[in-house]
């Protein structure tokens, strides 16, 4: 590494490049007018922010970046005798500014993260830190600036500290204890952030001023900090925000191949797709409106993500829950991240916990915690989650089981997007296939390892599309909507409406469609009439999903003919 000195020559090119020295100066012009103005006001401290692009930095002068992540705290001290130069070479024979009364306040952007140490943490150098915003404190005041004089009176011997000592400081003459004069204190604003680390562990930091108003509770963010032998200091937090991916990425070459066989109808592909899901758990056919929906849900929360478009929360009900719930735990692997709702948990830091990904509620609504309850109903109502002081917008799914007998409200569909129900139809072949499974253990292959990686890649290159409903399938939901209110307003809520656009535009989605069609409106429907309870509108037969694509075909055309009749819309 270069010598020291060569150093802050390289520092003061670059800063001079930049134009920081001009900022310099302007900031140390406007501190001594304002010392003239106020006499009485004794040794006043000058706090400069200096925001530098380390990219930029490494881009220049690599050495000096190399230099400012490994040794952070000569970096900055550097800068301070800059800024103290400055405000010298200003006024150097009337001024009596110290060092001490000088900071620069370091804030680092576009730091990359192969330079910062996350494993393996070393003391002084600038690490990373990766969090998701549980909680923010009230804030509240901190020291960092205080002066400390002689009771004895000895001339020059005023001491400038950026913190309060554990004990005083002594003069440098008598050796008398220091008294702080209270008045020329300086105090600034910092909160207690709480944040989820990648560990599952929760960290606490204090963060201070100008990096208050960055924080919002369920982001995620990067934190650069320096750790000393006892404290953490926070220099940098910036949102870590995922890109979506471009049209033209390429996708698996197993999923083109099976879009290709499917035709590009949605409710063939996407059946398709489901059948990865639990494959462990049960047969490929077997639960699959469950399948199907937990696939839309999935998909639907990383495009909330990274294009804030809206998430579909689902209500899995029948008489057998046991299967849906390992089905569950099986989905929920394709999710940046899942919170099971105890019944002793916070459901608030819950919900703001599973921020990007799932909040589950593993036990039946109506043996669930009733408070809990009340709390994600409203949520799920108002799409926002209550705070003692504020409200933050919900960035989570929630998905919940209920046996239909004990449930313990009336209209399910008015809060859950998606309502799946499930009559154990399927539980002679799922109890074959665990017997089966018992007597001959199979060992994952590498196919369904590959199979399982595709559909996560797929999943998140196609979460970030735009799409757009077209007239026809505008027409289509707009006619089927009102036809169901005219039978019943228990089923079509006001709500509904919005969850069959939701469905439609994910189907597209999946499809990689920017545009969402009249098949798509067609599945949304499909789905919504399987959710609505008995006596349903469809007859019975064309609700299945039978173990055949095939067959599940024939059962589309009939639902189409049914639809047609249902809305007076004609599909050709």
């Amino acid at each position: 590494m270069s010598s020291n000195v060569e150093l802050q020559y390289k520092l003061l090119l670059y800063l001079d490049k930049r134009r920081v020295l001009t900022e310099m100066a302007n900031s140390c012009e406007s501190f001594l007018d304002q010392c003239v103005d106020k006499t009485t006001n004794k040794f006043p401290p000058l706090r400069h922010l200096l925001e530098i692009d380390v990219m930029d930095l490494y881009n220049d002068f690599p050495e000096l970046g190399d230099f400012l992540i490994q040794k952070p705290l000569q970096f900055q001290h550097i800068c301070n005798k800059i800024l103290f130069a400055c405000i010298n070479s200003i006024d150097s024979e009337n001024n009596n500014i110290q060092l001490m009364q000088v900071a620069t306040i370091l804030r680092l952007k576009c730091i990359p993260q192969v330079l910062s140490n996350e494993k393996k943490p070393y003391y002084e150098g600038i690490m990373l830190r990766k969090g998701l915003l549980l909680d923010i404190s009230k804030p509240n005041s901190y020291v960092f600036h205080t002066v400390w004089s002689c009771p004895e009176g000895c001339e020059g011997n005023e001491v400038i500290l950026q913190f309060i000592p554990k004990t005083p400081p002594k003069c440098y003459v008598c050796r008398s204890v220091l008294f702080e004069n209270s008045g020329l204190r300086r105090c600034g604003e910092k909160v207690n952030a709480t944040f989820l680390s990648n560990e599952l562990l929760p960290r606490k930091y204090n963060i201070v001023d100008d990096l208050i108003s960055k924080l919002n509770i369920g982001n995620t963010y990067n934190i650069h900090v320096v750790v000393l032998k006892s404290i953490k200091i926070v220099w940098s937090v910036e949102e870590s925000v995922t890109l979506p991916a471009p049209m033209t990425y390429p996708i698996p070459e197993d999923i083109v191949q099976l879009f290709e066989t499917c035709e590009g109808v949605p409710w063939k592909f996407i059946y398709c797709l489901a059948c990865l899901i639990g494959v462990r758990v049960c047969p490929l056919h077997c639960y699959m409106h469950v399948k199907i929906n937990l696939l839309l849900s999935l998909v639907s929360v990383k495009a909330n993500l990274l294009i804030g478009s809206s998430i579909i929360n689902i209500l899995v009900t029948g008489h057998e829950t046991k299967y849906v719930s390992e089905i569950i735990t099986a989905a929920i692997k394709f999710a940046n991240r899942s919170v099971y709702l105890g019944t002793n948990s916070d459901v608030q830091l819950s919900m703001i916990g599973g921020s990007g990904g799932i909040c589950i509620l593993p036990l039946s609504l109506y043996r669930s915690n009733q408070k809990q309850l009340a709390f994600i109903l409203k949520t799920l109502e108002t799409g926002v989650i209550s705070m003692d002081n504020s409200e933050i917008k919900s960035k989570c799914a929630v998905w919940g089981l209920s046996n239909d007998s004990k449930t313990p409200f009336n209209n399910l569909s008015s809060v859950f997007d998606i309502v799946c129900r499930n009559y154990g139809q399927d539980f002679d072949d799922v109890a074959e296939f665990m017997l089966k499974g018992a007597l001959e253990r199979e060992k994952i292959t590498e196919n369904e390892v590959k199979a399982l990686n595709d559909l996560m890649v797929y999943i998140n290159l196609i979460a970030g599309i735009n799409v757009s409903l077209d007239k026809s399938a505008e027409s289509l939901l707009k006619s089927y909507f009102l036809s169901a209110r005219r039978e019943s307003t228990k089923v079509a809520t006001i709500g509904s409406i919005g969850a069959l656009v939701t469905v439609s535009l994910t189907s597209a989605r999946l499809c990689r469609r920017s545009v969402a069609t009249i098949d798509d409106a067609l599945f949304a429907i499909w789905l919504h009439v399987c959710g609505s309870p008995h006596p349903r509108f469809a007859p019975e037969e064309y609700l299945q999903t039978p173990p055949s694509i095939h067959e599940l075909e024939e059962n589309m055309t009939k639902f189409k003919d049914w639809l047609e009749q249902f809305t007076g819309i004609n599909f050709t």
